[in-house]
């Protein structure tokens, strides 16, 4: 073990010239200050790094300390304590003490830069009482959530004088070592919460490029119209220019907690009103139209103060919703209510107020232009275009007609989805004129906008299109929905990467809330093999948990921007079908990626040519299909196209005719050859294994073993792969390139690549 000397040692031990202690602690040498033994403050003495210590107990999470009772009546209210410390592993400390109000009154941060070696804290107490008010009746203790390691405390009851570095020059020294290669370079990597000074310069020994901070509308004019007030902001802004850290302000109006009390009780303030329950929230409808030109001066008096600073690394969206995604309401609560109290909310359709249901009326008259023809399409009888209204209302009919649709006429379907297509196209062009907006006042800015969910009709959503918005404004779409599976993760986040790719959009992850360390790893890998620009993590998911800030760190190297992955399979994401009967989907789509690396192509992918980009197409949900649909993916296949169908025995049109069915597969059910292509249909996962392994010699790819295995491989360009392995054992993945074979070790749980099997 490394030892401290010379001058280090007589800074780190010796005695202040300064001033005396009142009290003071060290093992075995207790002069007015006693260590206390409880339940969650539980330690050890050993020697380590050289010097007598006490170190947590796994399990426990305090280090307790006792002044002598004949020492507290010298004791003011204001206290210094100096602690000498072992700065090993990452993560944040923080004092607790007897204050005049609270028993454990949160004290100072100091973080841990895990530079092995002792350091040294001056902490200032203010308001300090000490009673013994602490479990044991201990008067403070230091908080640590795992691997405290204490060799000396001190208490005076004046500054001492004793110079200790702050938390900023002892992360910069840090920096400047070994851990200097940490950040991504070419990758955004965010940091949700808002940091507090011992946060920033965790944060950025951690990796992280920039934080994200929730910027609503009512934070900056609280008060009254025209009463800004950024206080709070220029605070944050401080400390991540001190840091070295950028921004990335979620500028949010629309969520109920977004906007101020005063806007939301005067005139302008049109709610969302639910189909269901004919209930209004407190969520701003889309359709207000008082809305634009109030986000319009919110975007322009934020830009006017902070977009000059050079602090934005890059601006996100929040539009929408509970919580600021581009989608409606689906469930709030909690903190949401904080601020606008307690309001209406739940996953449903949210287009009952007079704006929505005139917008709505407009949609169905320029689509049909006559009521002869509307009515005729969707079975109804309408005598006049005020009159024209949503397929369903009510919340048991609701429920029973979602029920019917996949046995209802032709006409009432027809109706939905016209309905749908409505709902969702208007949450696209909201978020359409937001980011022009935004471009307007951020002319160099990257800008993302924010969605989430899994995209049921009642979201309102439709990723694909969300990301057509965003390429022509050179933004990108931030998606907020992964979790710690990384096969549900790249189920719900594919369709914005395969999107973003086609169209021209960057793009980037969220977690919807918790991870463990499987996810952290989990993530990083999605990131890089979706081809993502940036990768967004809530600071808690890791600064919370010393294992997850370990595999973090080993793994933090495979987090980078892959321009161009190589992905030769689609996947076809049936929106048809599953607005007609939601489920069962994804389940699917998980385990197709296990099989093997692929995109998603929807019908409005479709209809714009992303399956031009693929060789092969594998469609194994979705009996629904537009019959024009059939007909260009048949026209694919024709110019050499390979169709793999499982799990759908026929294909119908939405008018319930065959179609779709003979333009793919003719005559012969079980596949045919069609031009330059084929189509085919296999009776299960292996079989579909099989089918694409050849596809892939017969297009002379790289081919690795297409099982469900827990094994994922990604080719992130001509010659090299990225692997992941979720199982609990190493695993050896052998990658073929014709005659030549690479294999490759991916530990369990973990990350790996390759460059190529030369």
């Amino acid at each position: 073990m490394r030892q401290c000397t010379g001058l280090l040692a007589a800074i780190l031990f010796a005695s202040t010239a300064f001033a005396d202690p009142l009290a003071s602690w060290s093992p075995g040498n207790e002069q007015g200050l006693r260590q206390i033994l409880v339940p969650d403050g539980q330690w050890q003495r050993s020697v380590v790094e050289g010097r007598e210590a006490v170190t947590q107990i796994s399990g426990s999470s305090y280090l307790y300390f006792q002044l002598d009772p004949n020492l507290k009546a010298k004791t003011g209210e204001t206290l210094f304590i100096y602690v000498e410390f072992l700065d090993t592993g990452y993560g944040i400390s923080e004092f607790q003490y007897n204050s005049t109000s609270k028993p454990y009154e949160p004290g100072k941060q100091t973080i841990f830069t895990d530079s092995r070696t002792w350091a040294k804290d001056l902490i200032s107490v203010a308001n300090a009482k000490l009673a013994g008010l602490q479990n044991g009746g201990a008067d403070f203790r230091i908080f640590r959530s795992g691997g405290l390691t204490l060799g000396r405390v001190e208490v005076y009851t004046e500054n001492p004088g004793i110079s200790v570095p702050s938390d900023v020059e002892r992360m910069k020294q840090a920096l400047s070592g070994k851990h200097r290669a940490s950040r991504p370079s070419d990758m955004y990597y965010t940091f949700g919460g808002d940091p507090s000074e011992a946060d920033g310069p965790l944060y950025r020994l951690l990796g992280a490029t920039s934080v994200e901070s929730y910027v609503t509308w009512e934070t900056c004019e609280r008060a009254g119209e025209g009463q800004w007030d950024w206080t709070q902001w220029d605070k944050q802004v401080k400390i991540l220019q001190d840091n070295d850290l950028k921004w990335v302000p979620f500028l949010i109006v629309g969520p109920a907690y977004s906007t101020p009390n005063w806007f939301r009780s005067g005139k302008e303030h049109v709610p969302c009103r639910c189909l269901e329950h004919g209930t209004d929230s407190k969520i701003e409808s889309l359709w207000n139209p008082n809305l634009p030109a109030r986000i319009d001066r919110f975007l322009a008096a934020f830009a006017e103060r902070y977009r000059d600073k050079g602090v934005i690394e890059s601006v996100l969206l929040g539009i929408q919703g509970d919580f600021g995604e581009a989608i409606y309401s689906v469930t709030g609560g909690g903190w949401t209510f904080f601020i606008p109290g307690e309001y209406h909310n739940h996953q449903g359709f949210w287009c009952g107020d007079p704006y929505a249901r005139a917008d709505f009326q407009a949609y169905a008259r320029k689509k049909y232009a006559t009521l002869r023809r509307l009515n005729g399409v969707w079975g109804t009888d309408f005598q006049s275009w005020d009159t024209v209204s949503y397929p369903i209302e009510g919340e048991r009919d609701m429920k029973a007609f979602r029920n019917s649709l996949a046995d209802a006429s032709p006409e009432t379907r027809r109706h939905w989805l016209d309905f749908v297509d409505w709902y969702r196209a208007s949450m696209t062009e909201f978020a359409d004129w937001w980011m022009a907006a935004t471009r307007r006042h951020f002319p160099d800015t990257p800008i993302y906008l924010c969605t989430g969910g899994d995209a049921p009709p009642e979201h309102g959503s439709n990723f694909a299109e969300q990301c057509r918005v965003a390429a022509k404004h050179d933004a990108g779409v931030r998606i907020t929905n992964e979790g710690s599976d990384y096969t549900a993760n790249f189920a719900i986040t594919r369709w914005v990467a395969a999107a973003g790719r086609h169209y021209g959009a960057y793009f980037g992850f969220e977690p919807a809330g918790p991870e463990d360390e499987r996810g952290v790893v989990a993530r990083i890998y999605n990131a890089t093999a979706s081809g993502a620009n940036q990768l967004h993590d809530y600071a808690a998911n890791l600064v919370s948990r010393a294992p997850s800030i370990d595999v973090q760190q080993a793994n933090l190297h495979h987090l980078f921007h892959v321009p161009n992955p190589v992905v030769p399979v689609a996947f076809w994401y049936p929106e048809v079908h599953m607005t007609l009967r939601w489920g069962r989907y994804f389940d699917k789509a998980r385990t197709m990626r296990d099989i093997a690396d692929y995109d998603y192509v929807d019908e409005s992918m479709l209809r714009r040519g992303a399956l031009d980009r693929y060789p092969v197409l594998v469609i194994a949900h979705g009996s629904v299909m537009e019959t024009k649909d059939a007909k260009r993916i048949a026209r694919w296949v024709r110019d050499g196209g390979r169709l793999i169908v499982m799990d759908v025995g026929e294909f119908r049109s939405v008018e319930k005719t065959r179609a779709p069915e003979r333009h793919l597969f003719g005559k012969s059910r079980e596949g045919r050859r069609l031009g330059k292509g084929s189509v085919v249909r296999v009776a299960d996962w292996e079989a579909l294994g099989k089918t694409l392994t050849a596809e892939f010699e017969r297009l002379r790819l790289p081919v690795y073993p297409m099982t469900k295995d827990g094994v994922f491989v990604t080719q992130t360009d001509a010659i090299s792969h990225l692997l992941l392995n979720t199982t609990d054992a190493e695993a050896t993945v052998a990658i073929r390139a014709g005659e030549r074979e690479h294999k490759v070790a991916v530990p369990a749980h973990g990350i790996a690549r390759t460059s190529g099997t030369q």
